[in-house]
């Protein structure tokens, strides 16, 4: 039932083609029809019978990575960006690093994007989440393999571009932010008209200082992205007092902001804009 795979060709001296189909479930009898077809010539068909028998080798979702924060299939991703990759038998446990830099090998899994050991944050069967190499250029396509449980996945493709703002939310839509102060801001505690709030993000981009894929982002320098972004709240623009990697973290952006006053009531939503890219917009829990 699966769609026509078209092999390409691979080898022009010996006329050899070549694709890669993953079954995506065991079967005890399986039917492969082969077709040919040539201007010229008479076409060709012939089967290959056979079984798919289980293993735990890890299988890709197709386009299943995609940007933590904004998790839409097929979008572009950009360099340095927090990353979830979906599939089944991507690791045996479950496994989240205590330490910094971030490991590329946790409880046996590891991530190559573009040929390049990436930074792990999580493991998981059925989700890993990984950093996008800093080293790889945008726009261009880069392979993804998961090697687990001793075999390698068959590769998924990403596209990266320079950036993708991605604003970190929880699952009913409203900002993870924080007061200046520290603490959370929520229903029992919303962000008010002219206070500075604190929202965080992935997928701003390159800095303008060198961070290592998987490090600790500086402290003593700031790393502010090489693309500065605008801020609406509300469909108002927001005066932002700092935007760039929050230190001691790995990946992940802040941006200190000033709430506009005079808001419509309910919560506004909050949408950045870098490049011309919009973030998903999400929710403020705000008073005036």
């Amino acid at each position: 039932g699966d769609p026509p795979l078209a092999l390409p060709l691979i080898d022009p001296n010996n006329g050899l083609y070549s694709a890669t189909w993953t079954p995506r479930k065991a079967v005890s009898n399986l039917t492969i029809n082969a077709r040919v077809t040539a201007a010229g010539f008479k076409d060709v068909t012939t089967q290959l019978v056979g079984k798919v028998t289980p293993n735990a080798a890890p299988l890709l979702t197709p386009h299943g990575t995609v940007h933590a924060f904004s998790p839409l299939v097929g979008a572009p991703l950009a360099p340095g960006n927090i990353a979830a990759i979906y599939g089944d038998n991507l690791a045996l446990l479950t496994g989240v690093p205590d330490t910094i830099p971030l490991p590329t090998i946790v409880n046996g899994t590891q991530v190559l994007i573009g040929g390049i050991k990436a930074p792990l944050y999580f493991t998981s069967p059925g989700q890993v989440n990984a950093q996008i190499p800093y080293e790889l250029e945008p726009n261009k396509q880069y392979q993804v393999i998961v090697t687990a449980n001793g075999a390698l996945s068959t590769p998924d493709s990403i596209q990266l571009t320079t950036v993708v703002p991605g604003l970190a939310a929880y699952a009913d839509g409203t900002v993870i932010g924080q007061h200046a102060d520290g603490s959370l801001i929520n229903a029992k505690s919303p962000a008010k008209a002219g206070e500075t709030a604190i929202a965080y993000l992935s997928g701003l981009g390159a800095t303008d200082s060198d961070v290592i894929s998987g490090g600790a982002s500086p402290g003593g320098s700031l790393a502010r992205p090489l693309v500065l972004p605008t801020l609406t709240v509300g469909g108002k623009d927001a005066k932002i007092t700092f935007v760039g990697l929050t230190p001691g973290l790995v990946g992940l952006y802040q941006m200190n902001f000033e709430v506009p006053a005079a808001l419509t009531g309910g919560n506004p939503a909050i949408v950045v804009t870098q490049s011309g890219t919009p973030s998903a917009p999400v929710l403020l829990p705000y008073v005036p």
